[in-house]
């Protein structure tokens, strides 16, 4: 026989639970719910590395215009990636140093002409009273600027003849003389090397007109 409960409420059965269940709901929610943030503490620098190196690509992103070979009133900056950024000023060049190997840059747009190995060039400063007249006519204050590819094999020409003030070609030794309008001192190369005229703006090295012949080896592109 059930006792008799003096409360107002004493016909409703009240549950004889602990409480129990209800904390361990508790507890899985509060679970789920550090699960979900560590989720996104996740996904999110995922997503923004996502973005980014999207972003990157974009940057990286050639035109058209780098294909071009130098035009007139390019500047030029360092073949090297990691020499890349600053234009080359006469004030960079010294005297009877080693050629430099650049590329030429479009002033207006900051485009780098690099996606042929074709606008590799070979910067230079000489004595101007070493250099033969069309040598000078094309040059800069003793600057001059010649096509890196050889027109033997096709190979860039990064020797240099310190005692003889020559360029030579590390491939098949072809010898070129940078005095000399980049003519073929030795060697199996058939021809000189295409000379781009120079100008001097604010500083900065800039062509004045294209190659006075054509670049590459074997026949003429045509």
């Amino acid at each position: 026989m059930k006792e008799k409960n003096n409360d107002k409420h004493d016909d409703i059965e009240q549950p004889t639970c602990c409480g129990c269940s209800q904390v361990d709901q508790v507890q899985e929610t509060d679970s789920k719910r550090r699960d979900f943030f560590k989720y996104l503490a996740l996904a999110i620098p995922t997503v923004s590395l996502f973005k980014g190196n999207t972003a990157i690509a974009a940057m990286n992103k050639k035109s058209p215009e780098s294909k071009l070979p130098p035009q007139i009133g390019d500047r030029f900056t360092y073949h090297s990636k990691r020499l890349r950024g600053p234009l080359i000023k006469m004030s960079d060049l010294v005297e009877l140093g080693k050629q430099v190997l650049v590329v030429p840059v479009d002033p207006n747009t900051g485009e780098v002409r690099d996606s042929s190995r074709y606008n590799q060039i070979l910067l230079q400063k000489l004595s101007k009273e070493s250099l033969s007249a069309e040598t000078q006519r094309l040059s800069a204050d003793g600057v001059v600027a010649y096509s890196a590819i050889c027109t033997h094999n096709g190979c860039p020409v990064t020797g240099w003849v310190k005692e003889d003030e020559n360029y030579m070609c590390p491939c098949h030794q072809s010898v070129f003389d940078p005095k000399n309008n980049g003519g073929v001192v030795s060697g199996p190369a058939p021809r000189k090397l295409p000379a781009l005229a120079l100008t001097v703006e604010n500083n900065e090295l800039v062509v004045a007109a294209e190659f006075n012949s054509w670049i590459g080896f074997g026949k003429p592109r045509r």
